[in-house]
């Protein structure tokens, strides 16, 4: 079974500028242990970005919760709140979930 991990924070600058940055970090998920994909989230209306990433297991979802890359987005963003969520695989399949 796979799991997601959800994550969200406020932020003040500009979308664009939030966009850019988004871009310029991309390249630094290649190779997180386990991570199948990551979609990029914002919300300008409300200012909230994020991201939902599925990861292989829950295990490897929960090691990336608590590891280094989230620790550092705390401490550069207030707000960020994280959340990790198992899959309902046999449901997703027959709605074209990439699971």
């Amino acid at each position: 079974m796979s799991a997601i991990v959800q994550i969200n924070f406020p932020y003040t600058e500009s979308q664009a500028d939030l966009e850019q940055h988004s871009v310029d970090a991309a390249g630094r998920f290649v190779d997180v242990d386990g991570l199948q994909w990551k979609v990029w989230l914002v919300n300008e209306a409300s200012k909230t970005a994020g991201g939902i990433y599925l990861f292989d297991t829950r295990e490897k979802a929960e090691s990336y919760a608590t590891g280094d890359m989230v620790a550092h987005l705390k401490n550069v963003r207030e707000g960020v709140e994280v959340s990790v969520f198992d899959t309902i695989d046999e449901a997703g399949i027959i709605t074209n979930a990439p699971v």
